[in-house]
């Protein structure tokens, strides 16, 4: 008896450093990137869960965050290899939603337009773009109009080891409960202003 119990608790003990060691191959709150050795293609890793933007206040406004981030792995996970010197990592807008934009590292630029790019640089790559849904942006639309924007993209390689590109994929956004709350009330005075136009 006392040896099936023992020998449980080495299995499980087994499975969780396996799992651990799994979950250190990627970065769970990032975009992770790696290699489908067969294909020679390049292949994101995201589990769809949808990120909760906080509210900004100035210089921006609307709500943003600088997460999730984009990374390449750096050892193998599920079938997937690192990608090898020489790569050169770039995202590709496929489409963003209205007033939702992605801004480089140092705001320096934004890219929010179908064919719009941001190189990343070679590997590895780990680097964090500020997504922002700009509420001065003309076709912004307050909740509850709207509560979530998506951002579809695809990563590329412009570098010398020319990976196939990966699959779109798409990272859905939405306020922070607090942040819908505070537009709402915000776009209330404008809805009533207009009214008394009329």
């Amino acid at each position: 008896m006392k040896t099936k119990t023992l020998l449980g608790v080495m299995a499980a003990a087994f499975i969780a450093i396996q799992a651990s060691t799994a979950r250190a191959a990627i970065k769970l709150d990032d975009v992770n990137i790696g290699i489908n050795p067969g294909l020679g293609q390049l292949v994101v890793i995201w589990g769809g869960e949808e990120v909760a933007l906080p509210p900004l206040a100035g210089p921006l406004f609307g709500f943003g965050l600088d997460e999730p981030g984009l990374i390449t792995i750096e050892e193998g996970f599920g079938g997937l290899v690192p990608p090898e010197s020489g790569a050169n990592i770039v995202l590709e807008v496929i489409a963003f939603d209205a007033a939702l934009k992605g801004w480089t590292p140092g705001f320096g630029s934004t890219f929010e337009n179908p064919g719009d790019t941001w190189d990343l640089g070679g590997v590895p790559a780990h680097e964090h773009p500020f997504w922002h849904v700009d509420s001065t942006d003309g076709g912004f639309v307050a909740p509850p109009g709207q509560t979530e924007w998506n951002a579809t993209f695809r990563i590329l390689d412009t570098g010398s080891t020319s990976y196939l590109s990966s699959e779109p994929v798409t990272v859905t956004f939405l306020p922070e409960p607090s942040a819908q709350v505070l537009l709402a009330m915000g776009a209330m005075p404008v809805t009533r202003r207009k009214r008394r136009r009329r």
